[in-house]
């Protein structure tokens, strides 16, 4: 799980039914969470800088966080190469 510096708090739903606040400072998030405040709210900064932004490179696990927060859906029991094919090539 990567770890975030906040700079914002903001408000995040880890399994789109309850929303938490993730707090200025210091966080360990998950990937989706991750890709949420750096890239798109753009309110954190990795700190380790090790999280894989390319979708084509992630593991399935960040991946499926990758599609879901694209509002992509996917067949949970797909594996990598279709989980691939469902990138939007313009990412």
């Amino acid at each position: 799980m990567p770890l975030i510096h906040v700079e914002e708090a903001f408000p995040f739903s880890p399994d789109g039914n309850e929303v938490v606040t993730v707090e200025v400072g210091e966080q360990e998030v998950s990937d989706r969470c991750a890709l949420v405040a750096v890239e798109h709210l753009q309110v954190a900064w990795l700190v380790d800088g090790t999280a894989e932004t390319d979708p084509l490179k992630m593991g399935v696990p960040a991946l499926k966080d990758w599609l879901t927060a694209k509002g992509i859906t996917f067949d949970a029991g797909a594996n990598k190469k279709a989980l691939q094919a469902l990138v939007p090539k313009d990412d």
